[in-house]
């Protein structure tokens, strides 16, 4: 009995030596993300959790991420389904922050510079790129790390938008795999051009004639409600771009207002656009509608953007890029259809830029604790047409449908998580975006209208090392908000005198050593992007 028991027992040892030589022979596992504070021990459901693309994905992870614009009013209820999701494929969920329209150029270095705990941020070429990657608050993404974690986008990313993200030669962003052709659109109420006897809106003036009958006859309107965010910007620039030359972006963001001559490609020169005369031009239209009161005697510190301001009835007019339009377009005309809403070309046949891919991104800040499992979500939400769908149209059934030549059809819910609205342009795809039915009426129109004076120019690829010039950037940027936002808004009881003003402000802030900079740093881009 003794001996049986003896070899039983040399049986069992044997076997576990076995079992323990055969599970060593299994492969090594990838480490996990090493998450101290948000990962949480693996339970016994989660220990049998598929892994991603070959990853460990057992322990659980909480991302966090910040978004750049104004947070829709079903925005929390579409991303439960999305962490549903993410739990499922990668064993993840996603808080999401917002930025507002109204002061992200504010906070965004801010969220930097506090030490904030975070993973992903919308970024882009006038959205802080550049200037942040320099200084280090992007981790650098490589192409090992792709085919790694995000094989998909790997393999999907298009060449040009990779080598657009370098910055000294690295990537911090994935940018968008998206061709966009973006250019400005008046969105205005047809029913009160019938009632004033418009037919058209095709020039700057006729824009001012619909703004004017609204303002005498329509008071409980304002006839453009600008002010916030990109609003004021966007009035500026819809009248500049192709008279004003080209803007330099990527240089301070917007707010250092640097310009070239695209058609110029031998001796090409950067200078302050604040200089050219069709500024002081507009700066005078500016000041006459300010004083007709086409806009709020407040519009300097209104925090509604126009477009809100337009779906809620308080604007008879917007001025937006088509993309944004287009959905400003659908929530309306489901809302008030006797409205009989109107989209118009605010380019007037110019030049149209076709957006560089970095136009939109997404980074991982540099000391994220879960860099492997954020790009194992953006490799989801760039290349997964269910993630696609939920972050760019909302929830299926609530708010949209499929028609049968798969389109986007809004239901009634389309308002509450607007198309395309909710800043998912930083994993745009053009495999996965879809045509909406429903939309502006001269969408396809407008769109081969510009594609005709289409045009791009490697100054759109080329990334500025603010490094040696941050302190003059910082002081133009307060410039932008204060003394330029005013003069670009018509505030002004002396036009001549004050953009004369406002380019000294310039000149004093240092704007002459940022062109000096960004001259010699293009010089360079350009003999490298012209060699053989």
């Amino acid at each position: 009995m003794k001996k049986l028991s003896k070899n039983l027992s040399v049986q069992v040892l044997l076997l576990i030596i076995i079992v323990s030589m055969l599970s060593g022979c299994t492969g090594q596992k990838v480490q996990p993300d090493s998450n101290r504070k948000t990962e949480s021990p693996p339970s016994a459901n989660q220990e049998t959790k598929r892994p991603y693309e070959g990853n460990d994905i057992s322990r659980e992870v909480k991302l966090k991420m910040y978004l750049v614009g104004d947070k829709a009013r079903d925005f929390d209820l579409v991303y439960a389904e999305v962490n549903k999701l993410l739990k499922q494929d990668i064993n993840a969920t996603i808080e999401t922050s917002f930025l507002s329209w109204s002061d992200y150029e504010r906070k965004y270095p801010l969220v930097f510079a506090s030490g904030e705990d975070f993973d992903l941020i919308y970024t882009s070429n006038w959205c802080f790129y550049n200037g942040q990657a320099v200084r280090g608050a992007f981790k650098e993404i490589t192409l090992d790390m792709l085919q790694k974690y995000a094989p998909k986008t790997a393999a999907s990313i298009y060449k040009e938008a990779w080598a657009q993200a370098k910055v000294s030669g690295k990537v911090y962003m994935l940018p968008m795999n998206y061709k966009e052709l973006n250019p400005f659109v008046y969105i205005v109420r047809g029913d009160l051009m019938e009632k004033y006897g418009l037919a058209e809106i095709n020039s700057i003036e006729d824009f001012g004639r619909y703004l004017d009958a609204v303002a005498k006859n329509e008071k409980q309107l304002i006839p453009c409600d600008i002010g916030s965010g990109l609003d004021f910007d966007a009035l500026f620039w819809s009248y500049g771009q192709g008279l004003i030359k080209d803007k330099l972006d990527g240089v301070g963001g917007r707010q250092t207002i640097l310009g070239y001559d695209a058609n110029d490609q031998n001796d090409l020169k950067i200078y302050p656009l604040t200089q050219e005369k069709e500024f002081l031009k507009f700066v005078q239209i500016a000041k006459q509608w300010k004083e007709k009161g086409y806009w709020s005697k407040s519009a300097l510190v209104n925090k509604m953007t126009v477009r809100d301001s337009f779906i809620q009835g308080r604007s008879a007019s917007a001025i937006l890029n088509i993309n944004t339009a287009n959905g400003t377009y659908i929530t309306t005309n489901q809302v008030h259809p006797e409205w009989k809403v109107k989209v118009f070309d605010a380019m007037y046949d110019k030049g149209i830029i076709q957006r560089p891919f970095i136009q939109n991104g997404m980074a991982i800040k540099a000391d994220s604790k879960n860099v492997e499992r954020s790009l194992m979500l953006l490799d989801l939400f760039k290349n997964d047409e269910r993630y696609s769908d939920l972050t760019t149209y909302g929830i299926k059934g609530k708010h949209y449908e499929i028609t049968a030549d798969k389109k986007i059809r809004p239901l009634a819910d389309t308002g509450n998580y607007p198309v395309d609205g909710n800043c998912n342009w930083g994993w745009r795809d053009d495999r996965l975006f879809k045509q909406v039915a429903g939309g502006i009426p001269n969408y396809t129109e407008l769109r081969e209208k510009w594609s005709k004076v289409a045009y791009s120019h490697p100054l759109q690829f080329f990334n500025f090392d603010d490094s040696n010039v941050k302190n003059e950037i910082a002081a133009c940027t307060n410039l932008f908000n204060t003394s330029y936002k005013a003069l670009v808004l018509g505030f002004s009881d002396d036009v001549e005198g004050d953009v004369k003003k406002l380019n000294e402000k310039y000149k004093q802030a240092g704007i002459e050593k940022i062109v000096s900079e960004a001259q010699k740093q293009v010089n360079e881009f350009l003999v490298n992007y012209y060699k053989p």
